[in-house]
């Protein structure tokens, strides 16, 4: 008990240390390794992930003693001080780290407020990101930094269940680097627990688009199959059931037709469709709903269809539909669509090159 009451005393002197002062400006130039000290970083991180902190950070420590510019060192012995719970450390060596314009910068801020996070000081946390959104803010160079930091935001205001803030924040991040894959992620799930089921169906198609081979793509696949899924049908009369949700919410655009209409396009056959399979027919209904969105000229004010829309209109357009089905349906474990993906790798790496290099137009 006593370690623990000094080890929360100890994070909340320095709390008020970093809160009392203004976050260090990035003016300090960082060094890259050279081919030995890449080894003994290596070596570093070995350890780190067999839970050896101790070791690893001594690998760190042997770099920094030679090159003290080189902030890879400097985050990842703060990554280490932080898993062993020495958060005080964990702290200063990230505070050092923030002064350094580097490829690991806001991983340095959000090291520092998880560190506070961790002991229930989110107010504090927030302060220092919102110190670092104001020195972002209006440099084009900070904008990967800045959208890093409104995504840190995000998952501070998540974690406190303050759902529609959160939201805020994770748009600004989409907005400033459409190619930053977490916020889509973490949007489309509190827009799925939001009940927002076209925004969660849009957020969660443009992270699969960026990451597909983890387990957040699964989370994000099933998001998309579940909006999706065929509406349910009546045991007694085999009558379909499709159910208006009269208190979805309506500040990300009105969806109430596309709610009426998701549930039968995986369920109805035309006669011209009659001998298609189900991952065609999958297919075929990402493809209507996209076809929606372009045309739903209601939406062109709205975040959705700003960021969203156009990325996928653009996929349709430019032939990607199936590769882009095919991929989701594979995630949610639908093995046979690995068939197409195979017969068609060609034109599935086209895609996903495609998908990497799209930036909205401004």
């Amino acid at each position: 008990m006593r370690k623990l009451i000094f080890l929360i005393l100890a994070v909340c002197v320095l709390a008020m240390a970093v809160t009392a002062q203004k976050l260090p400006k990035p003016t300090l130039l960082s060094a890259p390794l050279s081919a030995e000290e890449t080894k003994i970083l290596n070596a570093g991180i070995v350890h780190h992930d067999a839970k050896r902190y101790d070791d690893a950070i001594a690998q760190y420590d042997k770099i920094l003693a030679g090159n003290a510019d080189a902030t890879i060192a400097l985050y990842e012995k703060a990554l280490s001080q932080y898993a062993k719970g020495d958060r005080e450390k964990a702290m200063e060596t990230a505070y050092v780290g923030a002064k350094y314009k580097s490829d690991e910068l806001a991983m340095f801020y959000s090291i520092m407020a998880n560190c506070l996070d961790d002991v229930g000081k989110s107010d504090d946390a927030l302060k220092i990101y919102r110190e670092a959104e104001s020195m972002f803010k209006g440099d084009i160079g900070m904008a990967r930094h800045l959208a890093s930091v409104y995504y840190n935001i995000g998952v501070t205001l998540v974690r406190q269940k303050k759902y529609a803030e959160a939201r805020a924040e994770l748009k600004k991040s989409v907005e400033t680097n459409f190619s930053y894959a977490s916020p889509h992620y973490l949007l489309s799930v509190v827009y799925q627990g939001t009940k927002y089921k076209i925004p969660s169906f849009v957020a969660a198609a443009r992270f699969l688009t960026l990451e597909y081979n983890s387990q957040r793509a699964k989370t994000a696949a099933s998001i998309l199959t579940d909006v999706l899924k065929p509406a349910g049908k009546d045991p007694k009369t085999g009558s379909i059931n499709i159910f208006l949700d009269l208190n979805a919410p309506t500040d990300e655009g009105d969806f109430g037709m596309y709610d009426l209409l998701l549930g039968t396009l995986t369920t109805f056959k035309d006669e011209k469709d009659k001998n298609k399979t189900e991952n065609q027919i999958f297919v075929d209904a990402v493809g209507t709903v996209i076809g929606l969105l372009s045309e739903d000229k209601k939406l062109k004010s709205t975040f959705i269809g700003k960021e969203y829309v156009p990325f996928l209109t653009q996929l349709k357009k430019n032939g990607h539909l199936e590769s882009f089905g095919y991929m989701v349906l594979y995630i949610s474990g639908k093995e046979d669509a690995m068939k197409w993906l195979d017969a068609n790798n060609v034109k599935f790496g086209a895609f996903l090159e495609w998908a990497k290099a799209y930036q909205p137009a401004k």
